[in-house]
């Protein structure tokens, strides 16, 4: 199954790119299916940014309900799945985003850990392999190697794109009761490594792994960029902190 809905896919369509591209440049057509990978999960990962944001802006009703039901459980869980449903919110959407970019990313290396070779297994009969094909991407770039600053780049895009996720609510207020609980303490923390562990862990990966891995992750994060400053401006999240700031005044 991995092989069907992953891996033939992402090896025919680089393939398919290679053979449009004049000079049969491997680091284009990486570029263009990673493109092409986003558009298709387009509407997975607004969907999980446009919860992971309006999330936040219940979060004051969210308490509300937990004040008002303190010590029932089930009442304080059903109200806030059906406060959920009226904001048309998904809690879940990001892990779901999440997992179905790990066989992607598996199935990238997996295509290219021995170099981009003929595979006859996962070739699709109209697709055509290009004669002698080479594994340097835009002339320069061994795609089998590995170099460290495919993984500083992944690094410091990946801070990017964390830090604007994070920075998105710096200046929203807070309950004071609430800021020195083991809750606050646990989600700040969590930011915290989600801000600063996991560009270092990414970038120290794509640095040993063949270099498609990082060229896939820099673009991946570049696109991830452009599509928060996408979902902020549509969800309009400065107005939002403005309103969540005079509600706790």
């Amino acid at each position: 199954m991995f092989n069907t809905l992953f891996l033939q896919p992402i090896y025919n369509t680089v393939l398919f790119f290679v053979n449009i591209i004049p000079n049969h440049d491997i680091g284009i057509a990486i570029i263009l299916t990673t493109v092409l990978v986003k558009l298709i999960l387009l509407p997975l990962n607004l969907s999980a940014q446009r919860s992971t944001y309006l999330m936040k802006e219940v979060q004051i009703e969210i308490d509300e309900i937990k004040s008002k039901h303190k010590g029932d459980n089930k009442k304080i869980t059903e109200e806030t799945l059906a406060l959920y449903k009226k904001k048309k919110i998904n809690p879940f959407s990001s892990i779901f985003t999440l997992l179905i970019q790990i066989p992607v990313f598996f199935a990238l290396y997996f295509v290219f850990r021995d170099g981009v070779v003929l595979k006859e297994n996962l070739i699709y009969s109209f697709i055509h392999f290009p004669e002698n094909l080479k594994d340097l991407a835009f002339g320069f770039l061994d795609l089998t190697k590995q170099y460290w600053f495919l993984g500083v780049l992944t690094g410091v895009t990946m801070y990017i794109f964390s830090k604007r996720q994070a920075d998105a609510f710096k200046n929203v207020k807070e309950n004071k009761e609430n800021d020195t609980s083991f809750k606050a303490v646990f989600a700040k923390n969590m930011q915290m490594q989600m801000t600063y562990f996991l560009p270092v862990i990414s970038g120290f990966s794509a640095a040993v792994f063949p270099a498609v891995i990082g060229l896939y992750w820099v673009v991946n994060n570049i696109l991830n960029i452009f599509q928060d400053i996408y979902i902020k401006r549509k969800l309009n999240i400065e107005k939002f902190v403005k309103e969540h700031n005079k509600h706790l005044s």
